[in-house]
C-alpha cells in the first residue's frame, strides 16, 4: 500500500489526480459547474484529495492555496463538489510565468463524464484569458508517474509533450520515476530549461 506523505507545498503526487482507467461502459459527458475555492469551502477541498489521492497533504498546502486563487476551482455536478484543479504560477529561466498542475481530481463515482478535461481545460483556458494577461503565463506543465499511461495519454490530448525523465522523484510510491509534461501557451515556445535536451525517454 501506498502510504501517506506529507511535504507542504511542494507535495509530490503522482500523475496530478488522473487514476488509471477502469474497464466499463463509457458514460454521457456531463457538463460541470466551476466554481471558486474560499476560506469556506476548503475544507471541502481537504475531504475530495483525502478521498483521491493516495497522499496526504499537510495543512501548509492548503494555507498556501490562497496565493493561487485566480488558478484554482472546485468542480460542482448537482451542487455536490465531484473534482477540482489547483496549480500555481513559477518563474521560469528564459523569462516570463510557468503555470504548474499541483493537483487535479475526481471522485471515482464521477469519473470517464469528462469533469478532469473540463477542468484541464479551464485552467489553459485561464492562463490565456485576457484578464489574467499580466501574469505572462508562457507554459503550462506538470508531473506524471512514468508507468501512468491513461494519464499520460490523457494530457498529451491537450497538446503536452513529455520533455524529460526525473529519477527517484516520487517517494514511497513504485515506481517512483516521472516524466514532465510541458504544454506552451500564448503562443510561446517550449525553452530547455538549462539549455538540455529534449529527452523521450
Amino acid at each position: 500500500a501506498v502510504q501517506a506523505q506529507s511535504e507542504g507545498p511542494l507535495i509530490r503526487a503522482p500523475a496530478a489526480g488522473v487514476q488509471r482507467a477502469m474497464p466499463g461502459i463509457k458514460k454521457k459527458p456531463l457538463k460541470l459547474d466551476i466554481g471558486h475555492l474560499t476560506e469556506k469551502n476548503v475544507g471541502q477541498l481537504k475531504k475530495l484529495n483525502t478521498a483521491t489521492f493516495p497522499v496526504t497533504y499537510g495543512e501548509s498546502f492548503y494555507a498556501d492555496l490562497h496565493k493561487w486563487v485566480e488558478y484554482c476551482r472546485l468542480g460542482y455536478y448537482a451542487d455536490v463538489l465531484v473534482g477540482s484543479v489547483c496549480c500555481r504560477l513559477e518563474d521560469r529561466q528564459a523569462g516570463g510565468k510557468a503555470l504548474y498542475i499541483m493537483t487535479l481530481s475526481v471522485l471515482k463515482p464521477y469519473q470517464r463524464r469528462t469533469f478532469a478535461t473540463q477542468l484541464v481545460q479551464w485552467a489553459i483556458d485561464r492562463a490565456q484569458c485576457e484578464e489574467r494577461k499580466g501574469d505572462d503565463v508562457r507554459e503550462i506543465y506538470l508531473h506524471v508517474q512514468t508507468s501512468n499511461e491513461t494519464a499520460l495519454t490523457f494530457y498529451k490530448s491537450f497538446g503536452f509533450e513529455v520533455t524529460r525523465k526525473i529519477e527517484n522523484y516520487y517517494k514511497k510510491i513504485d515506481p517512483p520515476d516521472c516524466f514532465v509534461l510541458r504544454k506552451p501557451l500564448n503562443g510561446h515556445a517550449l525553452e530547455e530549461p538549462g539549455g538540455e535536451a529534449v529527452s523521450q525517454e
